[in-house]
């Protein structure tokens, strides 16, 4: 009964525990922009090139914010794209397991 016990503690730990997920950043545009990058933990501005990509590790959700351009929310997996001076979340397909 112990073992259920512990068993079962580990598991609801589990569920309710934040995640922290990769979120490609991508700037497939001609110029270089500066990103602000907004979390639950943590707010930073990021410089990035033009023609470039960054990983952001972020807990939970994050909000990704350029004057003029765009905001945008991004969880898990998703890629955050500016083009044409646009910025938008393009969420990744889900793979179900056999």
């Amino acid at each position: 009964m112990k073992r259920f016990g512990a068993l079962l503690t580990v598991l609801v730990l589990g569920l309710t525990t934040t995640t922290a997920s990769a979120i490609d950043l991508r700037n497939e545009d001609s110029r270089d922009y500066t990103v602000r990058v907004t979390s639950s933990a943590m707010t930073k501005n990021l410089e990035l090139n033009s023609m470039s990509m960054s990983i952001i590790v972020c807990v939970g959700q994050c909000s990704f914010y350029v004057p003029g351009v765009g905001k945008v929310k991004a969880t898990g997996a998703d890629v955050v794209r500016i083009k044409n001076g646009r910025m938008t979340r393009v969420p990744v397909p889900q793979v179900a397991l056999p």
